[in-house]
């Protein structure tokens, strides 16, 4: 039922694109903020809201998913179905790579460049994103390489995330509930980190550090496929040498692996190499994101910037390696599908 309920979702938001995934995060984001809020005035530990919002809300889906299942089996299956619809979100981040990819091969950098400006302030509690976006000050290789990365990040959180936690509480029959503990997680300690600003408090550190245990395994997963469906060579190579590297840096453990891996899986550079101010890790593009104006040439001159870091080792990207990611990404897809179909066929034969 697992198989058919994710190629159900997919297919449904193929067909069907919800167009107010931005509305539903914000409904959720408020209904977040009030239960904490109502927690904090009981002065309730950070770890105390954490768990709270998430192993409720994945106790009333996983229950909600056990009745619906009891009284009929496809009640069960539509009501999973239209969960991981809500939940797995492709289009919730390929509509904006789509047009970036569309505009560059048009010879439209300025559509790109107000596209990735969107996209970055849609999208700002993945990307830490907080300063002004100048679109002039991006060329056409940085927006490639920002879409690239933001594509490769999305990928986990809004995909194989879900999907991973997804599978491993369908193993006892609650696959609703394992859906919905990674996006209320995931949503919450973006929402904590964002409202932070930059600042290191308790409810951020506790954060950053819940979601490195959540995402230890999707990544790792992610990341291994990739490498199956794309370059392996050089994947794996960039996931040994360059991830703990960027994760000295700042970086995530997640982001680390998943950028590492699939860069070296399209066979290209994501960033030639990290810009480090005050422990804050800023490439070409995104200096030119934050408004830094000092070119990477100069780094050597200022005894408080140093250059470490890299991400990936081919060759620079191009419209051409947009084109290549979209189809990165579908043959993971398909990889996935293809396994749990053996798995399913196994079982039943079995």
């Amino acid at each position: 039922m697992s198989l058919i309920a994710i190629l159900g979702a997919l297919l449904l938001e193929q067909i069907f694109p919800l167009s107010s995934y931005t509305k539903l995060r914000l409904s959720l984001r408020n209904a977040i903020d009030f239960i904490e809020r109502a927690l904090a005035s009981d002065d309730a530990k950070p770890w105390q809201i954490f768990w709270f919002i998430t192993l409720v809300g994945a106790l009333l889906a996983g229950l909600l998913g056990l009745i619906f299942t009891q009284i009929n089996w496809l009640l069960g299956l539509a009501f999973t179905l239209i969960l991981l619809y809500l939940t797995l979100g492709i289009r919730q981040f390929s509509h904006f790579f789509t047009k970036i990819r569309v505009a560059i091969n048009a010879g439209q950098g300025d559509v790109a460049r107000t596209e990735l400006a969107a996209w970055l302030h849609e999208e700002a509690e993945i990307t830490g994103y907080r300063g002004n976006v100048v679109p002039e000050k991006l060329s056409d290789t940085e927006v490639i390489r920002q879409s690239l990365e933001l594509a490769l990040l999305s990928s986990l959180r809004y995909v194989f995330g879900g999907l991973f936690w997804f599978l491993v509480f369908a193993i006892v029959g609650l696959g609703p509930a394992g859906v919905v503990f990674y996006r209320l997680s995931d949503l919450v300690s973006r929402r904590w980190i964002l409202r932070a600003d930059g600042k290191r408090d308790a409810y951020t550190r506790y954060a950053r550090k819940m979601m490195s245990w959540i995402e230890f395994l999707p990544a790792r997963c992610a990341a291994m496929i990739y490498a199956v469906v794309g370059n392996f060579e050089d994947a794996m190579h960039c996931w040994r040498t360059q991830a703990q590297k960027l994760r000295g840096l700042g970086e995530t453990d997640a982001a680390a692996v998943i950028l590492t891996s699939g860069a070296g899986a399209l066979n290209i550079t994501l960033r030639d190499g990290v810009m480090v101010k005050n422990d804050m890790p800023m490439d070409e593009h995104e200096q030119a994101l934050y408004g830094e104006t000092k070119p990477m040439t100069d780094v050597a001159k200022d005894d408080e910037l140093t250059i470490a870091g890299q991400i990936g080792v081919g060759a620079v990207p191009d419209v051409r390696s947009l084109q290549s990611a979209i189809g990165v990404f579908w043959r993971s897809m398909l990889f996935v599908l293809g396994v749990l179909l053996l798995l399913t066929l196994s079982k039943a034969l079995g």
